[in-house]
């Protein structure tokens, strides 16, 4: 059985916010829970992310939570 599954919905219920500019993929890589155990592993784009959603995550928009679900 993969992980990959369960750590992307874990990633996705942390952080992303269907109300703030991106993808929920885009949230996720621009995650800053670095003290978070799935921070490594967690799901990444490749495409290059739009400049509206990185500048709203260097404004200051923060992680739901910090670190993993229980």
């Amino acid at each position: 059985m993969s992980l990959r599954k369960p750590v992307n919905e874990n990633c996705k219920e942390c952080i992303y916010d269907n109300l703030a500019p991106g993808t929920w993929l885009q949230q996720v890589t621009l995650c800053s829970i670095k003290t978070c155990r799935l921070y490594k592993v967690r799901p990444q784009t490749k495409a290059q992310i739009p400049d509206n959603v990185l500048s709203y995550y260097q404004a200051g928009k923060t992680g739901a939570s910090q670190g993993i679900s229980a």
